[in-house]
This record gives C-alpha cells, structure tokens and sequence, in this order.
C-alpha cells in the first residue's frame, strides 16, 4: 500500500466512513476518470450523478451526503441557482464546486455564497480525493456569517429639499472620518432622476442597472467595474443613464446589489427616488439607519410625516428615522426652528444646515462640492460633525 493510500484510508476512518455520505454531480466524461480512480475509490462508495451544469441533482442523492462535488457553469443562471438550492436545502452539506475556467472573483463568490472549496475541470483524482477529505474534516463556514457594513438611506420629504446635495456631501465627509483603508460607497437608486456621478462630475460607463440585469453571474468583478471613485475619496455606483421604470426592479435584485456593496465596503449610502416603492421600502426596513433631509415649509414637514407614518406601517422603527433639517433660516426671529420640526414630526434633529441654496447650486454646475468654492462654511461643518457622529456609533 503506498503513502497516498495510507492517507486516505486513515482519513476515512475519521471522516466518510458509510455508502452515500460522498456525492460527485457532473457530466459523464468528467466522472468516468473518477469511477476508475484507486484515489477516489479510497474514499469509500460513492453516489454518481450524471447530470448537465443546470440540470438538477436528484434529493435522494443528497440524503445521506456529507460532501457533495458538483460542476458548475459560471454562464448558466440555472446552474449556480441550482447550487444555491443545494446549500439551502441542506445546510450541513460541504459543497466543492468543479469549475472548468475559475477566476478569483467567481471562487470569491461561491465561497461567500458557503461552497468550501473549488475544484478545476477536468479532474484531477488525487488532488480532489484531497480536497474531499478537507472538506468532510473542516467545519461549514456559511456566507450568511459574512458581516455586512452598515447601511444609510438618505430620503427627502419633499421634492427639491436637497437630498443629494446633502448625501455627496456627507459621503464626503465620511471618507475623511472612517479608519485607513475603509472605503464609503454611495448607491444612487434614483432610477429615473438620479444624478450623484453628476454632482461630483464623474462619467459612468457602467450604472447600477447593468448590474440589475446581471442576476445571478452578478459578482465582484461585476461590482468593481460599476464603481466610480470619486476625487472625495468615495466610490459611486451611478443610475441609470435612461429613465428606468421603477417596477422593473424587484426587491431580489435590489437586495443583492446592496448586499455585495455591504460585503465590498466599510459603509454604504444609498439615494432613493421621491416616489416609495416595495424595494425601496424592503430596503429601509433593512437599513442601519434613516436620513429624513427636510426643510421648514408646511409641505415639507406634511410630506415628511406622511413618508414617516408609512416607514412605520410596515415595521420601520421610528427611533432609527433620523431628521436633517435643511435650508434653515439664520435669522433671529424665524418662524420655525429645528424643535418645531422635531416636535411636528416626532423625530430626532440630527444636523441643522443653514440656506446655502445659491452657493450650492454653483458648486454642482461645477460638478464640485460647496467646500471647493467657499471653504469651510456652517453648512460643511455641520455636515462634517454629523459624520462624525455617525463613525462613532451615535447616530
């Protein structure tokens, strides 16, 4: 007996150990080296599955199974939602996936998605035998376990309250507040009138509609190749460059954009459209927290309540919806203040930004921010402050 056999039938006593607890799932001219392997013969009986990337593995199969091989076709949709069914299905099941062209952000996202392992194709037997055993002896590591960074929605009361104005600006500021090497993302949702890349003058030759469209072979290098950097030291991933209806897009969709930008980045922003829809809303319901940017007009504070009251109706806490009140006179005498619209909306005041509307106007027709052309101003600093508050944990 050679040392290669020594090892696998020591490896087996610990690990696979009774007839069907070793699945491989492919195509027949890549299982026919395996039925002839003295390697993977070691490993005890296995069950062969002679099936095609996208076509489904028979339950039966799987039953028993501790460790599952099956081959993978990155260009089938079915094919990796199959293996996703697979893994929810079955939980405790280690899953190596075959590949015939791996790439590192292809095994990047099956390994977040809780495959194991990854394996070439063709086959080849004594380093899949090895693998095999690795897997049965390591515990299940599930993607679910991957943290995600936290999530900021910033929404507007009222149409034209400087929403955007507001998020570029505060992802700006957050860029300088986060810890060396942790990066801030803006989302820009607004499918029909988003305009963030613009604000900063940057071009998009990738918009987040193209990763809509991408489904399932949506991955890192998918992602990396929509972000636009920004010279403010955060990543965009722009709207869609034609208006886009809002009902295209379903809350699947949404949720695994948002969801590998979570996984990419140390925090990610996200502007929505005016209109609410079941995405957005599934968002929010998702959200670290949300910014309510408002002015102090009746329409702004009626439109306000009115968004609040329907965060709330389906199961947004109030306490994580957070005010910016925005455009705020600096006269002495004015006629509502920050605790007037705190009191009318029944929401914390976080950050009081004075009228700058004129100043910021030429600073976006420059595709610049305000502190380009004025310096540090009461609107900057506050935002600045509100950053900080939000690194920190308070907000």
């Amino acid at each position: 007996m050679g040392n290669m056999d020594t090892y696998f039938n020591a490896g087996m006593k610990a690990t696979l150990s009774r007839p069907g607890e070793l699945c491989l799932a492919a195509r027949g001219e890549f299982l026919a080296p395996l039925r002839l392997s003295t390697a993977i013969g070691s490993l005890g009986p296995a069950a062969y599955a002679e099936v095609e990337p996208a076509q489904d593995v028979d339950d039966a199969l799987l039953a028993n199974a501790r460790v599952l091989v099956i081959e993978v076709d990155p260009e089938q949709a079915e094919s990796l939602r199959k293996v996703r069914t697979i893994r929810a299905d079955h939980p405790d099941l280690k899953i190596i996936a075959a590949i015939a062209r791996a790439n590192v952000s292809l095994v990047k996202t099956l390994i977040r998605q809780g495959i194991c392992d990854v394996t070439e194709l063709p086959f080849q037997p004594d380093e899949l035998a090895a693998q095999i055993l690795d897997a049965a002896s390591e515990p299940l590591e599930l993607a679910d376990e991957v943290p995600l960074a936290p999530l900021y929605m910033v929404v507007r009361s009222l149409g034209g309250s400087g929403s955007t104005s507001v998020l570029t600006h505060l992802a700006a500021a957050l860029a300088q507040h986060l810890p060396s090497g942790q990066k801030v993302c803006v989302a820009d949702l607004d499918l029909q009138g988003g305009d963030v890349a613009a604000f900063v003058s940057t071009a998009a030759p990738v918009t987040v509609g193209a990763l809509f469209e991408a489904g399932d072979r949506l991955d890192d290098a998918l992602v990396a190749s929509a972000l636009l950097e920004s010279r403010y030291g955060f990543s965009i991933v722009a709207a869609p460059e034609s208006i886009m209806p809002l009902d295209l897009v379903s809350a699947e969709q949404i949720n695994g954009v948002i969801g590998a930008l979570r996984r990419k980045f140390a925090m990610v922003l996200i502007d929505l459209p005016a209109d609410w829809t079941n995405w957005s809303l599934s968002l929010a319901l998702n959200a670290t927290g949300i910014l309510m940017v408002t002015d102090s007009s009746i329409a702004g504070l009626r439109q306000g309540r009115r968004r609040i009251d329907l965060l709330e109706s389906v199961g947004v806490q109030r306490g994580s919806i957070k005010l910016i009140a925005n455009r705020i006179e600096k006269r002495l005498f004015r006629t509502v203040g920050t605790d007037d619209i705190a009191d009318a909306l029944r929401a914390e005041v976080v950050a009081s930004l004075g009228d700058e509307d004129g100043a910021l106007r030429a600073a976006q027709d420059q595709g610049v921010l305000l502190s380009d052309m004025s310096g540090k101003t009461a609107y900057t600093k506050a935002i600045d402050d509100l950053a900080r508050r939000i690194v920190a944990g308070e907000i």
